[in-house]
């Protein structure tokens, strides 16, 4: 009830008989929106309901975030024209420079052998069309039978060439949230998702198709671009729970050690007693680790007391590969925090970016910031100071001092072999380099790295990509109908052996990685892409060429000889020849011979020896040279021409002995046929080796 005061009794009367008027919408909705105009100089609230409602509806109103611009549909629609018109630009290009390449080399061809080629050209296409035919309609048929395999067993594993499926996935995981636990777990599937489209992305190009790469690049990256915001928050929830650490510590200090708690009064207390006795400094330091998985690890070092002199050791971070970091002295004397945080995956450069150093143990994120502010407690009141980004920012040295020494083991599961190609680079700049490292030591037998770091860059121990490029030898050999196998020496002598059949691969050789990693046959791509994990790399790249200054032999040939192979593979086993990287990229020279008692250790004798096959496109033709020749020769062996196929030359030219003319008509399976395809073509071993 409103209490006025009035001076008398006619302006009472006046008051309590004027009508009383509505007031209009607009009237009420000013008196409504009235407070936002207090907010910058907020009134003394009274302690009363209608204060504590009006103050509430207030900040509610203020916390009310703009909606986001939707994506112009029509802005979406160009970017997907402009898209799919550079693919089919790409499309045209390789399409005109084979026609150049095909004129080009008929070109060089004699009248008569354009005559005899052109005459088996249509059995060529044929054989090549049918081939072809079989194996699209296998792919076309597992893809069916994994799909509904997936659909009557509830699976629901996502589709890497679905974007509908990606988006889904993307959408759901990339909300923030508080829930630490479930931040680990989303990092642990989101690694998974990534390694399901590095799969498929290999399969499409085991397959010759590239329409797709721009959608495993795009989506690979934005994954990525998750893992590191969910690293990220919990790096930040560590940071800014130190408070409830140092508590814990104080306990432990007050009831189990009887020491003194930590606080702002009493620093120098414990400061002058450690300076007495400076092995209790460790006491005051606390150490946590995040939740382990197999694609992330993290732990965080807080030392509260400053300007205690020098370390008596390095901080020891036990459980991430037995990690020991010695700060320099310019950082011993205050008060920071130290975290380190460790990967499966190279979070920094693009998927799709070409980089020399192939990482062996995971890659190291290492960085020291000051603790934050302590809270403060007036006339009981806590005041807590905020926290921005810009106290993450790592504390950088000044030019002249010491740097970090660093020292971590590696895992029994990785593969190290030749210390002198085993590197430790660093992340600057857009790239990995080896700058800012000295002293580095590596050791092959207690498997320990130790090194200076110049300042706080991420770190990896690697190896180079094309350590094992071009390989010394490799020999394929059919063992039965649905079994190949491959034996491969690479340029670091690694004995490699897989065995092939029709759906699943097992790795022989080595036998003690063979035994302690490899004891489930795999898919051939996840089987070469776990060896490339753990540092022994057999997927060859273009860029790898390059690095190498070595020919890279064109796609075309390279598909040629597949099929060749595949026709000829259940009589002959096929190795590889030292003159193959003397000729041009327009050629690919193989050995063969005839393999009898289908061994894969079978190395000819005097009745098979092995001889020489150049190819070329569309044609193939038997040389005369050998291993042992002293120079190249591309003359054909005597009374031989060049043919449009392989299995025309054997048969026209009766190479095959009559006991062995059977087994070559006894075709291995269709599903084999994709299988060793795909092998080949994954790991490109006749376009670089």
């Amino acid at each position: 009830m409103n209490i006025q005061n009035y001076s008398n009794k006619d302006d009472k009367k006046k008051t309590l008989l004027k009508p009383r008027i509505r007031s209009s919408s607009k009237e009420a909705t000013q008196q409504l929106t009235q407070p936002r105009i207090a907010i910058q100089n907020p009134p003394v609230y009274r302690n009363t309901t209608a204060d504590k409602h009006r103050k509430h509806s207030v900040d509610n109103k203020k916390q009310v975030k703009p909606k986001k611009k939707k994506k112009n549909q029509k802005n979406i629609q160009q970017l997907d024209n402009q898209e799919e018109q550079k693919l089919l630009e790409e499309e045209q290009k390789r399409i005109r420079d084979l026609e150049e390449f095909q004129r080009q080399q008929w070109e060089k061809m004699t009248q008569e052998e354009r005559d005899r080629l052109k005459n088996e050209e249509n059995d060529r296409v044929q054989i090549e069309m049918i081939w072809d035919k079989e194996i699209h309609e296998y792919k076309k048929k597992c893809l069916e039978f994994d799909e509904w395999n997936n659909y009557i067993s509830c699976n629901t594993q996502i589709d890497p060439r679905a974007e509908k499926d990606l988006n889904t996935i993307i959408y759901q995981l990339s909300s923030n949230n508080d829930d630490i636990s479930l931040n680990y777990k989303q990092i642990e599937y989101i690694s998974k998702i990534i390694y399901i489209i590095q799969i498929a992305h290999q399969e499409d190009l085991s397959q010759s198709i590239y329409n797709k790469q721009d959608h495993y690049f795009r989506y690979i990256e934005k994954l990525k671009s998750i893992i590191s915001t969910k690293i990220y928050e919990i790096i930040k929830h560590f940071y800014i729970h130190y408070e409830n650490y140092l508590e814990e510590l104080n306990h432990i200090l007050k009831h189990q050690y009887f020491m003194l708690e930590f606080n702002q009064e009493t620093q120098q207390r414990i400061l002058q007693k450690i300076a007495q006795k400076p092995e209790d400094r460790v006491k005051y330091e606390i150490l946590k680790y995040s939740e382990f998985t197999n694609s992330f690890k993290a732990a965080f070092w807080y030392c509260p007391l400053s300007k205690i002199g020098y370390r008596i050791k390095p901080i020891d971070f036990s459980q991430i590969s037995n990690l020991q970091i010695e700060i320099p002295r310019q950082l011993a004397g205050q008060s920071l925090i130290y975290y380190i945080t460790w990967t499966n995956h190279d979070p920094y450069v693009q998927y799709k970016q070409y980089t020399q150093y192939l990482p062996i143990g995971g890659i190291f994120q290492n960085c020291c910031v000051n603790l934050p502010k302590l809270s403060k407690k007036t006339n009981g009141w806590i005041l807590k100071p905020t926290f921005t980004d810009s106290q993450l920012q790592p504390l950088k040295l000044a030019q002249g001092f010491q740097s970090y020494s660093c020292f971590f083991q590696i895992s029994n599961q990785y593969y190290l072999q030749d210390a002198s190609k085993l590197f430790v680079v660093t992340y600057q700049n857009g790239q990995w380099t080896q700058e800012g490292i000295e002293d580095l030591k590596v050791n092959i037998d207690t498997r320990s790295v130790s090194f200076s770091l110049k300042n706080q860059y991420p770190f990896m121990l690697s190896t180079l990509r094309f350590a094992d490029f071009p390989f010394k030898t490799w020999k394929i050999t059919s063992l039965s109908p649905d079994k190949v196998y491959l034996n491969i020496i690479t340029q670091r002598d690694i004995n490699i052996g897989i065995e092939l059949d029709s759906k699943l691969s097992k790795l022989v050789k080595p036998t003690s990685l063979a035994q302690q990693h490899f004891q489930q046959p795999l898919p051939i791509i996840e089987l070469l892409l776990k060896l490339r994990n753990i540092g022994i790399n057999l997927i060859a790249q273009e860029e790898d060429a390059i690095c190498l200054q070595t020919v890279f032999k064109r796609s075309e040939v390279e598909n040629q000889v597949l099929l060749n192979l595949m026709q000829t593979l259940r009589v002959y086993s096929f190795k590889q020849s030292k003159w193959n990287q003397k000729c041009g990229s327009d050629q690919i020279i193989i050995q063969f011979i005839e393999n009898p008692t289908f061994n894969q250790d079978f190395e000819g004798d005097d009745e098979f020896q092995w001889r020489n096959l150049e190819f070329q496109l569309n044609k193939v033709a038997l040389l005369e040279c050998n291993e042992k020749s002293d120079k190249l020769s591309t003359k054909w062996s005597k009374n031989t021409v060049s043919h449009a196929n392989l299995l025309i030359l054997i048969q026209q030219h009766q190479i095959t002995p009559p006991e062995l003319q059977f087994y070559i008509e006894e075709i291995q399976n269709v599903e084999l046929r994709s299988n060793f395809r795909t092998m080949l073509k994954v790991m490109r071993l006749l376009a670089i080796n």
